[in-house]
């Protein structure tokens, strides 16, 4: 059965198919000419179950394999990537669901366009600014995806955008750099994203505890030395060493780079070598080093 409602041309509508699968469709308040006739987009948030999934529809056949996906922030700022497109070429699929959404929840107008290969881009306006209250009123779904959503709209009444700009900040500027470090990195074959493959092991090696989130990880050796990257810390484990280094990010001051792309490059921390990192372009290693930096506690008294 699927039920129906916020009917208008350009208002949310919701689908709720078998008590499972919810659906909010937000058309754009703008038309493009795609590719025959002038047509409106549409934000599509889908949730089956635990899985959430966000795309945009372009209203016509829009381009083939990854699309180049751009859309601005007023909270925080530009953001280009490629999302991978449907089968038939209409739809673009948000590569990091999550933590988009919590973007979009922090403003009331979504800006976001796409570059097609031979063809003109398109750019599709929305209105986001009642986004908060159509999570509120379906909570139950969203409680599935995520926690922090959870926490955020706890209260009787739903939240508004300063409230959640506040909330979620912290978790968006560290889901934002780890995605800028993923699509730098994410093909390269020393760096893996989220090891479930290796948990077990690097849990035991790097002395993680239940309450640890494991970001990625850079392995300089048969799987056995290298560099962790968690959600509150950095993790090296050299050659000669049987425990980790460990050093919080909150306790970090200083970070800057040594080397080159041949020999490698030195990481320091707090004015000390912590570790190398080889087989990387400077591109690559900069990512990471802003990653860092971005970590880095602004000093109070200054």
């Amino acid at each position: 059965m699927i039920e129906y409602s916020f009917s208008t041309d350009i208002s949310w509508k919701k689908d709720i198919i078998d008590h499972n699968v919810l659906i909010l469709k937000k058309p754009s308040s703008n038309e493009e000419r795609v590719v025959s006739s002038r047509v409106r987009g549409e934000l599509i948030i889908f949730i089956n179950n635990e899985k959430l999934n966000i795309m945009i529809h372009w209203g016509e056949f829009a381009n083939i394999s990854n699309a180049n996906i751009y859309y601005n922030l007023n909270n925080y700022g530009f953001y280009e990537g490629n999302w991978t497109m449907s089968k038939d070429g209409k739809s673009s699929h948000c590569s990091d669901p999550k933590l988009f959404l919590m973007e979009i929840l922090t403003t009331d107008t979504l800006t976001i366009g796409l570059r097609p290969k031979n063809n003109n881009e398109i750019r599709y306006i929305f209105d986001t600014s009642r986004l908060n209250e159509i999570i509120h009123d379906n909570i139950e779904s969203f409680n599935l995806v995520s926690n922090l959503l959870s926490r955020s709209f706890a209260s009787p009444h739903f939240p508004d955008k300063n409230s959640l700009n506040s909330f979620f900040k912290k978790q968006i500027k560290l889901k934002r750099d780890v995605r800028i470090v993923k699509d730098q990195l994410d093909h390269h074959d020393k760096y893996f994203f989220n090891p479930n493959w290796y948990m077990d092991d690097l849990s035991i090696t790097y002395q993680l505890d239940s309450t640890d989130v494991s970001l990625f990880y850079y392995n300089r050796w048969l799987k056995k030395k290298g560099t962790l990257f968690t959600e509150n810390d950095i993790r090296v484990l050299k050659f000669l060493n049987k425990r980790p280094i460990i050093i919080p990010y909150d306790t970090i001051y200083n970070v800057f780079l040594k080397g080159n792309s041949i020999l490698g490059y030195r990481i320091h921390i707090n004015d000390d070598y912590l570790t190398k990192i080889s087989s990387s372009d400077k591109k690559q290693i900069e990512s990471i080093v802003a990653f860092l930096k971005n970590r880095i506690k602004p000093d109070i008294n200054n």
